[in-house]
């Protein structure tokens, strides 16, 4: 029965994703700019955002030393930042004097870096706890409705488990602009014989000595890691998720649909999700100043016409359609998976 519900609703969500029909169909339509116009640069998508990742520290924690945890947690960062062309890697090995720095505005609590601009960000972090357990289950046998048998052989479960924190730096400021906790865990089940025993029928045993299990797996260490990583990349790419801005609108009937600056080489793929904002001048009613104001003008997905620079995107409300004007900017939003969370519920599961 789970195989059929988790198979419909694969058929179901592949089922929703956005299309246009009638593409060539929509024709042009006028559309006013907004006031604050981006920069030329920023439009084009010159310069993309470059980010350093730094060897979280261990702590000194001995199963994370014997694991490379912190490398490990590292490269699994790195991935979520670069599976979806996030961001531009800087080879951590060209700024020592960049993570010397952030060490000692850590302690100083102030700092600012001063050496040659190579990234707008710096993610740096530490292990609090790495631990590796086993528990032994001494199995037995157990009578089926049949009248027959069930013998559970004994089993040891070992279980990795991860945590810890992240700090992402704003350069050249080294201002902390977020901070993520983490933690994972993970597990694995191991069916284990007493040595030297008796059987009898193979349903009774007796004598012998039972097994000890092992006492270390760096490797399902690293797995927790991982796992946490994961359950935190959807909080990490949203950070660094994809500004593009409006640049056309095209109607057929009473739909229309918009495009954007960014595209396949951008990482964007059908089915995206974002929210579209726009800039207002307005009075302040204490001051009589004039402000600027940030408000979410609509929500909606990428459709199915995607080009390496440009894509095309479907509003979710026709109400907010007349709000939106050409430079009003785009930011995608991640979610996480629904495989996700049927994989993490099967991990809890197995715990």
């Amino acid at each position: 029965m789970k195989k059929i519900i988790i198979t419909t609703s694969v058929l179901f969500f592949a089922s929703c994703a956005p299309t246009i029909s009638n593409f060539n169909s929509y024709q042009k339509q006028p559309i006013s700019k907004t006031a604050f116009m981006p920069d030329p640069e920023v439009i084009e998508g010159i310069r993309p955002t470059k980010v350093v990742v730094f060897n979280l520290d261990e702590n000194d924690i001995q199963i994370a030393k014997q694991a490379s945890l912190g490398s490990a947690v590292t490269a699994n960062i790195e991935n979520a930042l670069t599976k979806d062309r996030l961001a531009k890697l800087v080879d951590r090995k060209s700024a020592s004097k960049l993570e010397k720095e952030i060490a000692l505005a850590e302690m100083n609590k102030t700092g600012s870096y001063k050496g040659p601009e190579i990234a707008d960000y710096a993610i740096s972090g530490t292990i609090s706890n790495a631990s590796f357990t086993k528990k032994y289950s001494s199995g037995g046998i157990y009578p089926n409705k049949d009248g027959s048998m069930t013998r559970v052989p004994p089993k040891f479960t070992y279980i990795g488990d991860v945590s810890g924190n992240i700090k992402i730096y704003e350069l050249p400021s080294m201002s902390v602009v977020e901070n993520f906790e983490f933690s994972g865990k993970k597990s694995r089940v191991e069916n284990v014989q007493s040595d030297n025993n008796v059987s009898i029928g193979g349903l009774v045993e007796f004598g012998g000595q039972q097994a000890k299990g092992i006492d270390r797996d760096d490797n399902l260490v690293r797995k927790a890691g991982e796992e946490a990583i994961s359950d935190l990349s959807v909080d990490i790419k949203n950070f660094f998720a994809r500004r593009g801005f409006i640049l056309e609108r095209r109607s057929l009937k009473s739909k229309s649909i918009f495009k954007i600056n960014l595209g396949s080489s951008d990482g964007i793929a059908q089915g995206d999700k974002f929210e579209i904002t726009g800039q207002y001048e307005t009075e302040n009613a204490l001051t009589g100043k004039n402000e600027v104001e940030r408000r979410i003008i609509a929500e909606g997905a990428v459709s199915d016409k995607i080009d390496p620079q440009t894509s095309w995107v479907i509003i979710d409300d026709n109400q907010a359609i007349e709000n939106i004007r050409i430079g009003d900017s785009v930011k995608f939003k991640y979610k996480k998976s629904f495989f996700n969370k049927i994989g993490k519920l099967a991990a809890g599961a197995m715990d």
